[in-house]
C-alpha cells in the first residue's frame, strides 16, 4: 500500500536508497518502506545532484522573487514575440537552458496568466 502526498522524512529517504544500493530489488524496497519507484528514482537523481535526498532550499526569498518575476515577463515577453506557439514545456526548457530559471510548467502557467502573457 502506498500512501500519496505524505511528508518523508529525511532518514527514510536515505534508509530506502542503502537497501536499494545494498542489492535490494527496487521492488522489495517500494513494498517495504511504502513508496513509489518514482520516488526512490527522484531522491537517487537528487541525491546525485546535492549529496542530500533533498534539495536545499531555494535561495530566492523577498525582493529576489520580485527580481525574478521581472526577468521572467521580460525573457518571456521577448520569446513569445519571436515564437508566439510555443508548449509550456519548451518554455520551461528555454527559460532553465537560457536564464538559469527553473520552475514548473504549472508554475510558469499561472506566472504567464498574472502577467497577462497567455
Amino acid at each position: 500500500y502506498i500512501m500519496v502526498n505524505r511528508r518523508i522524512s529525511p532518514d527514510l529517504k536515505e534508509c530506502a536508497l542503502r537497501l536499494w544500493n545494498n542489492g535490494w530489488d527496487i521492488e522489495d524496497v517500494c513494498d517495504a518502506m511504502g513508496v513509489s519507484r518514482a520516488s526512490l528514482y527522484r531522491w537517487e537523481a537528487i541525491f546525485e545532484e546535492f549529496g542530500s535526498v533533498n534539495r536545499p532550499p531555494s535561495p530566492i526569498r523577498g525582493q529576489s522573487l520580485r527580481i525574478l518575476t521581472c526577468a521572467l515577463t521580460t525573457a518571456c515577453a521577448d520569446l513569445f514575440t519571436e515564437e508566439s506557439d510555443l508548449y509550456l514545456d519548451e518554455v520551461v526548457a528555454w527559460l532553465a537552458l537560457t536564464h538559469d530559471i527553473f520552475l514548473s510548467k504549472s508554475t510558469l502557467c499561472r506566472n504567464l496568466k498574472e502577467l497577462g502573457l497567455t
